[in-house]
């Protein structure tokens, strides 16, 4: 039996998700399909459009046969930690065989080529970086100018293009862990029927009728029903900050140089949440950086917090769905192969230590995203396979 693993935000699912889950069992032959997804926060430092279990169960409906929540410590992070957190996982499940993820290219042999002169030179890369960031350097420019001086001009190219970027960071955690994972890459498919996630919550957020944003959604009648974006997080947010101060915010995880300051003085001059993510932004801090920090004051991840998981010793599976013909086989594999803990309820767990913190921190995010779509709480224990 061949499983496929795929990592997801599915911040909504759309007929390019589709193509990818098709294509990838048909590449490799898969029986079955298992995506790893962020839950109600996300990567960029986005809110879900809607929560991780209505999303969960549209991928069962469109070819995947279970789901497993990303813990929120990871799936709200940069981009190398979001990728090695969920490669962690999914190699420990020991029963993955490969790894289906969209790029650009396409092209697996480029994109494993620059992950290993990427993993070669890794020190030398993170010195420049920090050498150029004390010098007033954005991430971003840092990280161009470092990566600069061991790709050539077409690497470059591919390793800056938004999906490459994920791509060549998961290949880069397999050969670090040595994974017997095998990665694939599939090319991004473009055409009318097509829209990347990103266009889709932008016409969800300019009000564009159901008509014209339908067509790239699966199941558009759940999506569409009372769509979130971050907007809705704005006063919550404004409490946060208010109420907690200058010292709360200095704590916070990727808060540094004084940026506790700026944002406590915006939220009092900012009548929205794009106003005030606009008005922290600068040409040091990037926009998905800004939003990352608005989700970690939310959720109160402090410096600390993310330094105890960035060992990735204290991981677990949370299945969040699973297709009902192929419950009993998944979990009996799952549970027979897995080195790290397989969960399928929160209603009697018994964990202590780092896990028990990092799972507290997902029914927290689940919590708040309650909140801001006027649900019922604590849905993490009430959710049923």
């Amino acid at each position: 039996m061949k499983i496929v693993g795929i990592i997801a935000e599915f911040n909504p699912m759309h007929t390019g998700h589709k193509y990818l889950v098709e294509e990838s069992k048909k590449i490799t032959n898969a029986d079955i399909a298992i995506c790893l997804m962020s839950g109600n926060f996300t990567q960029l430092g986005n809110v879900a459009i809607k929560d991780k279990f209505t999303r969960a169960k549209i991928a069962i409906e469109n070819g995947f046969d279970a789901v497993i929540e990303l813990p929120t410590i990871y799936a709200t992070s940069s981009a190398e930690f979001f990728s090695s957190g969920a490669i962690n996982i999914l190699d420990k499940l020991n029963c993955i065989d490969y790894l289906c993820f969209g790029s650009e290219s396409g092209n697996i042999k480029e994109l494993t080529t620059i992950s290993e002169t990427l993993l070669k030179y890794n020190d030398i890369i993170w010195e420049n970086i920090t050498e150029s960031l004390k010098e007033g350097i954005s991430f971003a420019k840092a990280r161009e100018y470092a990566l600069s001086k061991v790709l050539d001009k077409k690497q470059l190219e591919i390793a800056f293009l938004s999906n490459n970027i994920l791509a060549i960071q998961y290949i880069k955690t397999l050969l670090e862990l040595n994974s017997k994972i095998i990665p694939i890459a599939i090319k991004r498919e473009e055409n009318d029927n097509i829209t990347s996630a990103t266009n889709i919550r932008n016409m969800v957020k300019n009000n564009l009728p159901y008509s014209e944003t339908q067509k790239y959604i699966l199941n558009p009648d759940k999506i569409l029903d009372n769509p979130i974006i971050n907007d809705k997080i704005y006063e919550l947010l404004k409490y946060v900050i208010i109420s907690n101060g200058k010292e709360y915010l200095k704590n916070i995880n990727e808060v540094t140089e004084g940026l506790e300051n700026k944002i406590y003085d915006e939220i009092n001059n900012s009548n929205s949440y794009d106003e005030f993510i606009q008005n922290i932004k600068s040409k040091r801090y990037q926009l998905s950086k800004i939003k990352r920090i608005m989700l970690y004051i939310l959720l109160n991840i402090s410096k600390d917090d993310f330094s105890n998981f960035k060992d990735f010793n204290n991981i677990y599976a949370h299945i969040i769905a699973i297709k009902s013909n192929n419950k009993a086989k998944i979990l009996s594999l799952l549970n027979s192969k897995s080195s790290i803990p397989i969960i399928t309820s929160l209603s009697k767990l018994d964990v202590k230590g780092k896990i028990k913190k990092s799972i507290d921190l997902d029914i927290k995010a689940s919590n708040i995203y309650s909140i801001i779509s006027n649900n019922k709480i604590n849905t993490d224990y009430t959710n049923k396979l």
